[in-house]
């Protein structure tokens, strides 16, 4: 396989190509339980102001409580990879077991993550797990601290959230982010703020009156897959 890459990269640069950051692959199914999600040190979530993602049963979920308020409602679950080029794509299958529109569930594809333990940047390209006039597909931008974010896109309606097995999938080329469920186009951006970071997931529970709580794992990411694009342009 490194044989045949190695052969592409130099027939690319024999024809006057040059190759930045030649593309890799990572699959899961989410096997196994892990709390928190590692699959031998491939995932991370540096961030200590946000929760942890888990995976049991085949499904990645998330380990909020749903009763945060103020900005400590947004301690999302994530956990990102590493190693990735600038131009990345992601996508994963929805577990949604039991759709709950008495609280907001949402699954989230994450874009040039990064993250310490007081800040976390990067874009997350998430919809809301039923289908209703109440659903959305939103594209924010993460800006460092706890509960500092900016929308970027906001998609309202029934054509906007998801069911049980539908694919959610996100990507970044150049400035240009662009989110997909079931291969259809739902929302695009332009947005130059973060060049650099890594594909991931996230998850988002909140709960009303303490309603919902204790549904991280009524849905979540059964799957997962991230990419990285190569930029190929003219030497």
């Amino acid at each position: 396989m490194k044989m045949k890459r190695h052969l592409l990269i130099l027939l690319l640069a024999s024809a006057g190509f040059s190759v930045i950051g030649f593309s890799q692959t990572y699959t899961t199914r989410f096997e196994g339980t892990e709390n928190p999600l590692s699959e031998n040190g491939r995932w991370t979530n540096n961030g200590v102001d946000w929760t942890p993602i888990r995976k049991r049963d085949g499904v990645a979920c998330g380990t909020q409580t749903g009763t945060n308020t103020g900005i400590y409602k947004f301690n999302d679950s994530y956990a990102h990879l590493s190693g990735f080029p600038p131009d990345q794509e992601a996508w994963g299958e929805a577990h949604i077991a039991k759709p709950d529109a008495s609280c907001h569930q949402e699954i989230e594809i994450l874009l040039r993550f990064t993250s310490t333990a007081h800040r976390t940047t990067g874009y997350e390209c998430f919809a809301r797990c039923i289908t209703s006039p109440s659903s959305y597909v939103q594209i924010v931008r993460w800006d460092g601290p706890l509960g500092k974010f900016t929308y970027l896109a906001d998609k309202r309606g029934t054509n906007y959230g998801l069911n049980n097995g539908d694919v959610l999938k996100a990507s970044v080329v150049g400035n240009v982010i662009t989110v997909y469920v079931n291969g259809v186009e739902k929302a695009r951006v332009t947005d130059d703020t973060f060049k650099t970071g890594n594909p991931g997931i996230g998850e988002f529970l909140a709960g009303n009156g303490g309603r919902g709580i204790g549904s991280n794992t009524d849905y979540g990411f059964s799957s997962f897959t991230a990419r990285g694009l190569a930029r190929q342009g003219r030497n």
